[in-house]
């Protein structure tokens, strides 16, 4: 009887430490840092730090932090097809600050310090990236990106109704403008013509009148 409770509690003790590792592995993988931080000495030049995308919507964190210089510099986010997806440049951005967008292509991200347009003046900026993927998420956010492609296609909609209307606007405005001076000119010309008109018969109806006068004292 000793025997079977010892194996029982021996037992015990095995499925307790395969729980306890199991926990400890899970507790290991959960807390897991995405963060890559590093600080980086800029001079009057660009300076890149890289991160790969290995999922479609992958969330991304950048917490930007000037240690040493001035803020006068850009910041530049492109994706692996070297197009801009973020930017901020000089005064638009605080010595420290935060940002946030989602990896939709996958590839090679650059993460940018430009320091060449400004003062020049060596600065050390901390960049700090945190990434995060969104598969879980996905229910969720599939319908929001569905309702934000239909708000965009409508809003796109507005957008390019109101630039058609402006433009109908400026060539009527052309045309109003172009009319107004037509009546302006065609005004001041008819006012030329009776002023002439007038003046001419003045100077018809006098001389009517002194031919008259020197027949009478003939």
């Amino acid at each position: 009887m000793y025997y079977v409770s010892w194996s029982f509690r021996a037992l015990l003790l095995a499925h307790a430490s395969l729980l306890l590792g199991c926990l400890s592995a899970a507790e290991a993988v959960r807390v897991r840092s995405t963060i890559h931080e590093v600080s980086l000495e800029v001079k009057r030049e660009e300076i890149c730090m890289y991160s790969h995308a290995a999922e479609h919507n992958e969330g991304a964190l950048i917490h930007i932090k000037v240690i040493h210089g001035g803020k006068d510099f850009d910041v530049y986010v492109r994706d692996p097809h070297n197009k801009t997806v973020y930017v901020s440049y000089a005064g638009e951005h605080r010595s420290e600050d935060r940002v946030y967008f989602t990896k939709r292509a996958l590839g090679e991200y650059s993460y940018c310090v430009d320091n060449r347009p400004y003062s020049g003046e060596t600065k050390i900026v901390n960049f700090a990236i945190g990434v995060k993927s969104l598969k879980r998420w996905k229910d969720r956010i599939d319908p929001l990106m569905r309702l934000m492609q239909r708000s965009d296609g409508y809003i796109m909609g507005l957008h390019d109704d109101q630039m058609v209307l402006r433009m109908r606007e400026g060539s009527l405005r052309e045309k109003v403008n172009e009319s107004r001076k037509l009546v302006l000119l065609r005004g001041l010309a008819e006012t030329v013509v009776v002023v002439f008109v007038s003046v001419l018969q003045v100077v018809l109806i006098k001389q009517m009148f002194s031919n008259k006068g020197t027949r009478s004292s003939a």
